[in-house]
């Protein structure tokens, strides 16, 4: 827990805080969530969500998609409490959608790093997701494994932001390299954050690049580092997905993120069209400081 743990005892009982896993996941009792709950409480919940990576809620199910909207777009409200001079949080983005045609849900990203999933419907036998502790992940890596990832820098292009397959992609294509290991902006924590980048890694080909993302990806869902959450219709999840990546439970699509972690790109990515690219930066020349 962190120091700022009191706060949020002071607004929801411990009794209502039932820890789901060893690293990461809670599930939050007794709490009604709703854009009228008091905002002491909207705080304590975010700070539940820093100190446990991913908050469940069952049966939400007085939420309609407007209430849903109007939760988040609070949400978002409290997370732009910041220092004087720093832009305001975006507006939140809300999608209605499915995951491979089993799981109808609501997922709304209601500022950089915090998202929100409640389920509308699920089809019989696939109730499961998971997420997995990023933070925990990388203190897991050998050393060499370790200081080999402080170095990485993964390639992201927007023609194809699920796979990061490199397509033929037109002069308007952005393409930006992103840090693998990143600073965690309110813990400090060093986290290893592969996103949706599929193993496209500068100055790596393409083979051996797949082969490095599945060796770094089985350390980010390994079980120690998991939670998995049986879902019913009316749930309700909120996770930072700067420390905590999002996967299904299955055996062909395990540790393919649901959520698009590179939806918030770092401040030290390296951006530019694809017919300026050239060659690539070596990782060293692009490194965070």
């Amino acid at each position: 827990m962190t120091r700022n743990a009191g706060i949020a005892d002071s607004f929801i009982s411990r009794a209502n805080i039932v820890k789901c896993a060893s690293r990461l996941g809670a599930e939050i009792v007794n709490v009604r969530l709703s854009a009228e709950s008091p905002q002491d409480v909207l705080c304590a919940i975010r700070q539940l969500v820093r100190d446990h990576k991913v908050l469940f809620f069952r049966d939400q199910t007085h939420l309609d998609e407007v209430q849903h909207e109007r939760l988040v777009t609070v949400l978002a409200r409290l997370g732009q409490q910041s220092p004087l001079g720093r832009p305001p949080a975006p507006s939140p983005i809300t999608e209605i959608g499915s995951d491979d045609h089993w799981f109808t849900n609501i997922t709304s990203h209601v500022d950089p790093g915090l998202s929100v999933l409640r389920s509308l419907a699920i089809a019989p036998g696939r109730r499961e997701t998971a997420w997995s502790n990023m933070q925990a992940a990388y203190l897991d890596l050998p050393l060499p494994l370790r200081k080999l990832a402080d170095e990485l820098w993964a390639v992201h292009n927007d023609d194809s932001p699920e796979t990061g397959d490199s397509k033929a992609v037109g002069a308007n294509t952005t393409v930006s390299d992103h840090p693998v290991v990143r600073l965690h902006p309110g813990t400090g924590e060093r986290v290893l954050a592969l996103a949706n980048f599929g193993g496209h890694f500068v100055g790596l080909q393409r083979d051996t690049g797949r082969k490095l993302f599945d060796m770094l990806q089985s350390y980010i869902i390994a079980p120690e580092n998991a939670v998995r959450w049986s879902w019913r219709v009316g749930d309700l999840a909120i996770w930072d997905n700067r420390a905590a990546q999002h996967y299904p439970i299955d055996d062909e699509q395990r540790g393919v993120p649901l959520d698009n972690c590179s939806r918030e790109l770092s401040p030290r990515a390296k951006c530019r069209r694809s017919g300026q690219r050239g060659n690539a930066p070596k990782p060293q020349a692009a490194r965070a400081a």
